[in-house]
C-alpha cells in the first residue's frame, strides 16, 4: 500500500478517514470500558500508521484530547498526550511491514510498556519512589493490556488491512 505523501495536501476524503479512525478509537474504548485495559486503540493506531504514515499523529492527538475532554485533566491525561503519538512514531519505520504476527508483537510490547511510559511523568513530578510504586501497582493491568493488544491486533490486522486497501484505491 502506498503511503500518503507528507508534502501533499490532505483532501477531504483523507481528513474524513482520519477523523473516522479517531471516532473508532473513542467509541471502541468506551464500548469495552468495563474490561480494564482492553480496547482497540493500539490496533487502530497501528492500522492508521500503516496506511497514512505521519498523518496518524492527528487521530492520536485528537483521541487524547477527546479523552481529556470526557474525563477531565490530570496527570494521566498528560501521559496520553505523549504515549499515543509515541506509538505512532515508533511504528512509522515499520509501516510497510504486513505481518500480523509482527504487529501483534508490537502491540503487545506497547501494552506491556504502557505503565512504565506513564511512570515517566510521575518520575519527574513526584520522584523515583512514587514512580516505582505506581508502576508496580499497575503491572497486572499492563499484562492485560499487552495480551489483549496482541489478540486484537493478531485477529484483526489482516482483514482490516484488506478493507483499507480497498478503500484507498
Amino acid at each position: 500500500m502506498k503511503d500518503t505523501d507528507a508534502k501533499k495536501k490532505m483532501n477531504a476524503g483523507e481528513l474524513a478517514q482520519l477523523a473516522l479512525f479517531c471516532a473508532l478509537m473513542v467509541v471502541g474504548k468506551e464500548a469495552v470500558q468495563v474490561i480494564p485495559n482492553v480496547h482497540p486503540v493500539t490496533f487502530l493506531l497501528i492500522l492508521c500508521t500503516c496506511c497514512y504514515g505521519r498523518r496518524a499523529l492527528y487521530p492520536a492527538l485528537a483521541f487524547a484530547l477527546i479523552e481529556i475532554s470526557m474525563y477531565g485533566f490530570g496527570m494521566w491525561s498528560m501521559t496520553y498526550l505523549y504515549i499515543w503519538p509515541l506509538q505512532v512514531l515508533t511504528a512509522l519505520p515499520f509501516r510497510s511491514e504486513r505481518s500480523p504476527i509482527f504487529w501483534a508483537a508490537f502491540a503487545a510490547i506497547h501494552g506491556f510498556a504502557f505503565g512504565g511510559l506513564c511512570c515517566l511523568l510521575t518520575l519527574f513530578v513526584v520522584g523515583p519512589k512514587a514512580a516505582l510504586a505506581f508502576w508496580i501497582t499497575g503491572l497486572s493491568y499492563d499484562v492485560i493490556h499487552g495480551v489483549s493488544n496482541a489478540v486484537i491486533t493478531g485477529l484483526l490486522y489482516r482483514p482490516m488491512m484488506k478493507v483499507m486497501e480497498r478503500l484507498r484505491k
